[in-house]
């Protein structure tokens, strides 16, 4: 199938940037520490002070501070595009080195150069997918990492990898671009590189 099992390692490196990158934003959706410091000194500098006059009342303001269930609430967890975007130039960069130790190119210069290209070209499809076609940050990710697989499929020339992408997209796109989503597709990818590599030492025994 394809050109060997060398592609195993980025659908591995994938899903377990997938699942650190669910883990980074799970610590800084309950993360203590931010909460504390939220209620020491936001609290007392963004207070709100509601009239407690009238029937009854007292005639001076009350002061509601901001607890730690209003900061989570207010949405302190890590923007999902920039979770997505570290982990796809981490998988980019690791890919090309697992590449060049495998193929051990002729020409180290294309080959470099490529690999800057894929870098550089990770952020400008982001800024296109936000500007351009109004892409929430849960789902541009998710997009690119599907072109990126594509893209290897098309290279491999492997329909594994092809049905792997498009199982991608649709637990990661479709189905659900939210935490569930992403580890959901984690697994999918481990379990895609699992496959490859039980197939390739079956062929070879």
């Amino acid at each position: 199938m394809g050109r060997g099992p060398r592609f195993w390692f980025p659908l591995a490196l994938l899903g377990f940037a997938l699942i650190g990158a669910a883990v980074v934003r799970l610590l800084s959706r309950r993360s203590p520490a931010e909460g504390d410091a939220v209620n020491l000194v936001s609290g007392p500098l963004e207070q709100q002070h509601l009239g407690t006059g009238g029937v009854g009342g007292t005639g001076y303001p009350a002061t509601q501070f901001f607890t730690q269930d209003t900061y989570y609430a207010a949405g302190a967890e890590l923007p999902a595009g920039p979770v997505w975007l570290v982990a796809l130039l981490v998988v980019v960069a690791g890919t090309a080195v697992w590449y060049a130790l495998a193929l051990r190119p002729a020409r180290t210069g294309w080959f470099v150069l490529g690999t800057l290209g894929a870098l550089l070209a990770v952020p400008l499809l982001d800024l296109v997918g936000s500007w351009q076609f109004r892409l929430g940050d849960g789902l541009r990710g998710p997009l690119l990492a599907t072109l990126g697989l594509l893209v290897l499929a098309a290279y491999e020339r492997s329909v594994f990898l092809l049905v792997t992408a498009a199982l991608f997209a649709l637990v990661a796109v479709v189905l659900s671009a939210d935490l569930v989503g992403v580890l959901l597709a984690a697994l999918v990818l481990l379990a895609a590189a699992f496959a490859a590599l039980l197939r390739h030492r079956r062929d070879t025994a």
